[in-house]
């Protein structure tokens, strides 16, 4: 302490630097919870228009803003007294405390010890950085980590209005808070604890509990339950999750929500693992549930599994290894093929499990990929089922040399397995040149390409009722395919307008060298003619089926841009020269081999509106046996966004579709948001799916109710679900 000959000396705006008698506020000192650094070597700094001293009394008097500071945090008040007799610290006038990493203190009054190991502040807030903030009469620092606070009001809602004003806090009725006799703030677990507290809206008491603990907002990661929410279901009346949050650290952490239905003891207990790391992220989830399911509307469920306990496995990650190689992974796999029907109101005719790997390079691809599916529909193929391993896929591709030119290298192996059936392995090579050029405006593309496959195969068949077709063990086959195309964009402008038309048309040839009937089809399927295939030169995916003989499309696209927004057609038709008949089909052609006219007619405008439609119109009557439009209203507050589909009966399409898709967005405000949508079969008259969410995300509250209910042509009658959940921010 610095003390003069004389009884007082005086300064006008003196800086001191009490190192010695450790005259400073440490972010100890209040036992805020901050992080902790170790200011105790760091010089307090002591800022003030005046400073006394009486050497007899052994005071200091700091007075005029006056300012202390100590590592990251400041003292700031009217006057501040240090007693040397007593070791005491008294702050006085406008006291306020700022700790950067987690908020402020206001006070009207402050004493402490000089070691800080004992002090109070009294009629004082803590405002944390949310603007949330505690009131109370007393706050007792009683040890490094510990502080007591009495008469305190915890207003917990987060406030933003505060965050810039804290002296509005207490004009207006809080919405929420816990009142209580006693709080401690805990440093070192960053934890809140009340005792004997009564929790209030717009203080009004409406719960008393004698203890509470709840993370500080401060805290961005603590273990603990999280919000309660209520569910009520077809299957097994009501329920409520509790779900347990704990964080095992910076980078994973783990989630136990069990899921507890009251009518017949039914449990669902998920079981939720993520994992962030610098190469990408990823999530496991585990369920199981006990069997007591006795309710059954869906007619695919014949025999119900006995076992005591069912689950299932899901998983989805994401890496990014270095800047050329990347994986990522979707695992899904269930105990027994009901369990998504009983549980979930999911009724997928199987699950898809996978994981690849793949390396991209300039032009170059390559991928490694294993697949598992697993068959829910019919047991008879649950043996049947496909399990991939490998599928090895590559593309190589050459830089253009002089005329443009490029050479690719297609190749892809699949070795297939399954319990019961065809064991199949294919070896796919498909060479290919590419020659674009430009003439005049006129853009030519000529492509050929040979494609090489060689099979290994193998006859599995364990179930007498399966149809075994004995297929060679080595099979080979070879397809050619020589492609031409050519496309003429046109542009003009005009001072508001533009409008472009582009005339194309497409010519290929391709051939098999065997019959289908000697390959095994293993992951083609029929295709369905449309504007976004028409100009593709094998609208059949897959390798083991291609699309072959001679044929030719033309059509026209066609676009017009103003201030009103763009304006779109697509029209084109195929013809086929010569064809070779397949196990699969093409849908959209005629016995004439000319198919229908396919197209799409849009509009998208600036803001607000959009609308698309798709059409096949006869290749005879021009009549619209395909349809489907799906338009957007998009405001503020509201939005639609709709769809209708429209397939007419055909003699390729024997039964007639009809089906209307709706989801509504309304915003009420800025909290308040409802959601409803509607998914109705006009052919059949029947109600797929339809449901309704209330949301309201609040300063302080999360509020959200759903209903929905599903009802596909396997069940016989509806299943509906209810959710409600009401949590608190800060609790």
């Amino acid at each position: 302490m610095f003390f003069c000959k004389k009884k007082f000396y005086k300064a006008s705006k003196l800086l001191v630097v009490f190192a010695l008698i450790h005259l400073f506020l440490s972010e100890n000192a209040l036992a805020i919870p901050s992080i902790k650094t170790n200011d105790n070597n760091l010089p307090t700094v002591l800022k003030a228009k005046m400073v006394e001293g009486d050497n007899e009394k052994k005071l200091l008097i700091a007075s005029g803003d006056v300012e202390i500071t100590k590592g990251n945090t400041k003292l700031y008040a009217d006057q501040i007294t240090y007693d040397k007799n007593n070791k005491l610290i008294n702050a006085i006038g406008n006291l306020k405390v700022n700790n950067l990493e987690i908020g402020n203190v206001y006070g009207s009054r402050a004493e402490f010890k000089d070691d800080f190991s004992k002090g109070s502040f009294f009629d004082s807030k803590i405002f944390f950085n949310d603007g949330s903030y505690i009131h109370s009469k007393r706050i007792d620092r009683e040890t490094a980590n510990i502080t007591s606070l009495y008469n305190t009001v915890f207003s917990f809602c987060p406030n933003e209005e505060l965050v810039n004003d804290y002296k509005s806090a207490g004009k207006k009725i809080d919405f929420a808070s816990i009142l209580s006799h006693k709080t401690k703030i805990d440093r070192d677990k960053q934890t809140l604890k009340t005792s004997h507290g009564i929790f209030r809206i717009m203080n009004v008491p409406l719960i008393y509990f004698p203890y509470l603990s709840t993370p500080l907002p401060a805290k961005k990661r603590e273990s603990g339950l999280l919000p309660i929410s209520y569910v009520k279901n077809s299957n097994f009346g009501f329920g409520i999750k509790l779900p347990y949050y704990y964080p095992i650290s910076d980078s994973m952490d783990f989630t136990f929500t069990p899921l507890l239905y009251s009518n017949n003891n039914q449990f669902l207990i998920e079981n939720a693992f993520r994992n962030y790391s610098k190469y990408g992220k990823y999530i496991l989830n585990f369920e199981i549930a006990n069997n007591r399911v006795v309710n059954n509307v869906d007619t695919v469920i014949v025999n119900r599994t006995n076992q005591q306990y069912r689950w299932q496995v899901q998983g989805k990650g994401d890496f990014n290894i270095n800047h050329n190689l990347g994986s990522d992974f979707d695992l899904n796999t269930i105990s027994d093929r009901d369990y998504q029907r009983d549980y979930h109101f999911n009724y997928s005719a199987f699950t898809l499990s996978k994981i690849n790997f793949d390396y991209i390079k300039g032009r170059n691809y390559y991928a490694v990929k294993t697949i598992r599916f697993q068959e829910l529909e019919s047991k008879n193929l649950e043996k049947s089922a496909p399990f991939i391993l490998p599928q090895i896929q590559a593309n190589v591709e050459s830089k253009p040399y002089f005329f443009k030119e490029r050479f690719i290298l297609n190749s892809d192996f699949v070795a297939l397995q399954r319990d019961d059936g065809l064991q199949y392995r294919r070896l796919t090579l498909s060479p290919q040149a590419k020659i674009p050029f430009n003439f005049k405006g006129n853009l030519f593309d000529i492509s050929a390409r040979l494609q090489n496959d060689l099979y290994s195969l193998e006859n599995n068949y364990k179930l007498s009722n399966v149809n075994n077709n004995q297929y060679k063990s080595i099979v080979n086959n070879y397809k050619t395919e020589y492609v031409f195309n050519w496309r003429l964009p046109v542009v003009r402008k005009s001072k508001n307008n533009t409008i472009m038309l582009e005339p194309m048309f497409t010519l290929v040839s391709s051939a098999y060298k065997k019959n289908f009937n000697t390959l095994p089809n293993e992951e083609s399927n029929n295709s369905e003619l449309s504007y976004s295939n028409l100009f593709i030169a094998d609208r059949l995916s897959g390798n083991d089926r291609n699309e072959i003989g001679e044929r030719f499309s033309y059509g026209l696209k066609s676009a017009f841009f103003n201030k009103y927004g763009e304006f779109g057609l697509f029209a084109g038709q195929s013809h086929r020269i010569s064809d070779g008949k397949q196990d699969v089909e093409i849908r959209g052609f005629a016995d004439n081999n000319k198919s229908n006219i396919v197209g799409k007619a849009f509009y998208k405008a600036k803001k607000y509106f959009n609308f698309s439609y798709l059409f096949q119109l006869n290749e005879s009557s021009y009549n619209n046996e395909v349809n489907q439009l799906t338009s957007g209203i998009s405001f503020e507050k509201f939005s639609l966004l709709s769809d209708y589909l429209l397939i007419k009966k055909t003699i390729q399409n024997p039964q007639k579709k009809e089906q209307l898709s709706l989801n509504v967005g309304i915003n009420l405000d800025k909290k308040w948001q409802i959601k409803i949508f509607a998914n109705h079969d006009l052919a059949l008259k029947r109600t797929l799916q339809r449901g309704m969410t209330f949301t309201r995300n609040g300063c302080c509250t999360i509020f959200s109710f759903s209903i929905s209910e599903n009802n596909p042509s396997n069940l016989t009658k509806p299943q509906k679900t209810f959710n409600l959940n009401l949590s608190f921010k800060n609790l």
